[in-house]
């Protein structure tokens, strides 16, 4: 069991965030990088800690990206909350997580949502085709090899409509230190915006606009200096 998280990002000149203990503070456990707590419409999230408020910034810009009372994809859904969120926009949420014991938790956890459901699948063996208005994937192309980046991009592409819109996140140009390839967690490393576009126009998209998050504010922006987080819309090709 792996118990923190690798500090992402060796800058000298910015203040780093502290390891994070996914065991302690994921109830669900089992290892894995995974943001946990129970998601409501009354939460605060001023009391969040600092990585949650930051991962819950990412659902909360893509709920504003999509448009209304259409299906949705959540792929690496993690502990769920992220699916509860779009779902107050959208027709239908499914929740995609690689973690069987994940899944059966927050099916019982938000049993009441109707419009959401959650299924354990590996996202290279998905086959869905033309089932998705939006494909919302956070934090998540980093635990793939490049080779397999592609694979998965071609994928979300299949299951998305025409002109379906593709929001993802990841890490902005992580060290490929030591540490982190110990760590397990990625395995794709100094990803900026021009990897993203040149994996995006191979498989079927086109980048429509990126921006960029840290640690300091949380908030999402077009323009940033100090990026930890590369945030992006893309559309499929018609």
């Amino acid at each position: 069991m792996k118990n923190i998280l690798l500090k992402l990002f060796k800058r000298n000149t910015t203040k780093q965030p502290e390891p994070y203990d996914f065991d302690k503070s994921n109830p669900l456990g089992d290892g894995g990088e995974r943001v946990d707590f129970t998601y409501t419409s009354s939460l605060d999230i001023s009391k969040l800690d600092m990585y949650q408020q930051n991962h819950i910034q990412r659902y909360l810009f893509a709920e504003k990206n999509i448009d209304k009372n259409l299906a949705c994809g959540d792929f690496a859904c993690g502990t769920g909350y992220g699916s509860v969120i779009l779902s107050k926009k959208s027709k239908s949420v499914l929740g995609i997580d690689l973690n069987t014991k994940v899944i059966e938790e927050i099916k019982k956890r938000y049993q009441s949502i109707k419009n959401v459901s959650f299924e354990n699948k590996n996202l290279l063996e998905i086959d869905f085709e033309n089932e998705f208005d939006a494909i919302i994937s956070f934090e998540t192309i980093e635990h793939f090899t490049e080779e397999n980046i592609y694979k998965l991009l071609s994928l979300y592409n299949k299951g998305l409509k025409s002109k379906g819109k593709l929001i993802f996140s990841t890490p902005y140009m992580q060290e490929e230190s030591e540490d982190a390839k110990k760590l397990g967690f990625h395995l794709t490393f100094y990803i900026n915006e021009e990897k993203v576009k040149t994996w995006l126009e191979k498989s079927g998209f086109s980048l429509k606009k990126h921006y960029y998050q840290n640690y300091q504010t949380h908030t999402i922006h077009e323009e940033l200096d100090n990026k930890e987080f590369l945030i992006c819309i893309a559309e499929k090709n018609a």
